[in-house]
């Protein structure tokens, strides 16, 4: 089933009735951490408990108002912080044994939580988290089925076996069904994304982040590292543009190498640049307090934040990978940010230019409104348990 097809039909479960299916929303690095994976699992629990009857329970690694957070390991806390200096490990690999202390020691807590309540359904994306809960479904006799919200693998082999596939766009939808998946057994329903505060007061706001009268402000919402997000590419590019007025904010949360990239940040950018991590309630406002947004990733999955900055009024700054291509869908947001230079060429065009894209922006905004709301997406989700449960 593809994104806009048809729903299940008409079948209702009354609020708080004995027959509501039993959903788990599980995510260790919630409260740990604000990544992708971990703000969209936030967003789906809200949008259930706000628009639908399930009984929805959220399992977190950290700290989350109405989620209960389970002991572990967090990817950056003391406990995991030796593997930050790991000898002969690239960056990435580093960052993925903190992960995986991470994801085996919240597991090993989740186990009791899983025995005591005995949910439905499983939703997670953390892999290989979701192939842990398969073997407990086998050691304890559980019988809950698995939604793997598929945030990142691109190897279909790698969840063949999961219950259900939700396949957060069409491409990877399309790559697995390539090989073999049964269209039965996924579909495609994008990450939640929430309708943001309306007009605010962008002069406060601006104020408390420090961007003055005539500054230009460019934001990215992004992990701090080089391996994915090119957080070094970013800074290289905005420090070629010399004019003081051009001001970068970075919010996101450290990884591993994050320090390295703030003093090369200090080195090329001085006080033009601030590290921020902020409450996922106040990124639409410093979103709406910018001038412009960039993702300098070269290959994304899905892109929350860069959707999240179009329905805020940015103009976006984008490399025409999958998750462009299938959110955007617009040759006039893309530029190849794989050279030197681009990036730097593209800003200093949009700065110039800026008076003259309202109508490209406002576009923009309206479409992905309508493929993007949060009731419509928050009724398909309950559709897909559903499903799920009575396959």
């Amino acid at each position: 089933m593809i994104e806009g097809s048809a729903k299940l039909g008409s079948a209702k479960i009354a609020r708080g009735s004995n027959t509501s299916p039993r959903l788990a929303l599980v995510s260790s690095g919630l409260g740990n951490t604000n990544r992708g994976f971990e703000i969209s699992t936030a967003r789906w629990f809200e949008a259930l408990k706000s628009h639908t009857d399930l009984d929805v329970r959220l399992y977190c690694g950290g700290k989350y108002a109405g989620g209960k957070a389970l002991w572990n390991f967090p990817r950056n806390s003391i406990w995991t912080q030796p593997a930050h200096y790991l000898p002969f490990f690239s960056e990435r690999k580093r960052w993925e044994v903190t992960y995986g202390a991470e994801q085996i020691s919240f597991w090993s807590a989740l186990n009791f939580e899983l025995l005591a309540w005995q949910p439905d359904v499983l939703w997670v994306k953390d892999y290989p988290l979701v192939h842990f809960l398969s073997l407990s479904r086998k050691m304890f006799s559980l019988h809950y089925k698995i939604i793997f919200a598929n945030g990142g693998m691109k190897d279909p082999k790698s969840y063949q076996d999961i219950d259900y596939i939700q396949q957060i766009q069409e491409s990877a939808f399309n790559h697995a069904l390539s090989l073999g998946l049964s269209s039965e057994r996924m579909e495609v329903l994008p990450n939640c994304i929430p309708s943001f505060p309306g007009l605010i007061d962008r002069s406060k706001i601006r104020d408390e982040l420090g961007i003055e009268c005539g500054d230009w402000a460019i934001i990215c919402i992004a992990a701090w590292n080089r391996h994915h997000k090119r957080i070094d590419y970013l800074l290289e590019e905005v420090a070629a543009i010399t004019d003081r007025h051009v001001k970068l904010i970075l919010c996101g949360t450290p990884e591993v190498g994050s320090e390295s990239l703030k003093a090369m940040g200090k080195k090329l950018l001085g006080d033009r640049v601030q590290w921020l991590t902020v409450d996922n309630g106040r990124i639409g406002q410093i979103l709406q307090a910018c001038d412009v947004f960039v993702l300098p990733t070269l290959d994304e999955f899905f892109g929350n934040s860069l959707i999240e900055a179009a329905l805020c009024g940015l103009p976006v700054v984008t490399h025409p990978h999958t998750a462009a291509r299938y959110a955007i869908n617009s040759d006039f947001w893309y530029t190849d940010l794989s050279q030197k230079g681009n990036l730097t060429a593209r800003l200093l065009w949009l700065q110039e230019n800026r008076d003259s894209l309202q109508d490209e922006i406002d576009a923009l905004t309206e479409r992905l409104k309508l493929r993007f709301d949060e009731e419509k997406l928050a009724l398909r989700f309950r559709d897909m348990v559903l499903k799920v449960v009575q396959s």
